[in-house]
């Protein structure tokens, strides 16, 4: 997991796999970046090859905890059968998604 800072942004690249070992490998530092910084969270997810429902349940609950703080954790890159996963959970009603780092940054300047 990489993270770094594009204005007041918190950019956060997601391992390939999200499955039981790669969500136990992340989920603590996960967690703490995204409410440390507590604002606006971007999960850039390009590099997502398998998700599992375990990270479901990691990003539902990282998008829960920073909100009440004023935050949001929006989500880009998804590869075709990674967003068909989205679609079928109906977590893509429950995320901002957003098609690359660019459109997903652009949408938090807008707001």
């Amino acid at each position: 997991m990489k993270t770094e800072q594009v204005d007041d942004v918190l950019i956060i690249e997601l391992p390939a796999r999200l499955d039981a070992a790669g969500v136990a490998t992340i989920e603590h530092d996960l967690a703490a970046a995204i409410t440390n910084h507590g604002g606006k969270v971007l999960a850039d997810m390009n590099a997502v090859t398998f998700v599992a429902s375990l990270a479901l349940r990691m990003l539902l609950s990282n998008l829960r905890a920073v909100q009440p703080l004023g935050g949001d954790l929006r989500l880009c890159g998804l590869q075709p059968q990674i967003a068909e996963i989205f679609r079928k959970s109906r977590f893509d009603t429950l995320f901002k998604i957003y098609p690359d780092r660019e459109a997903a940054l652009a949408s938090y300047r807008d707001r």
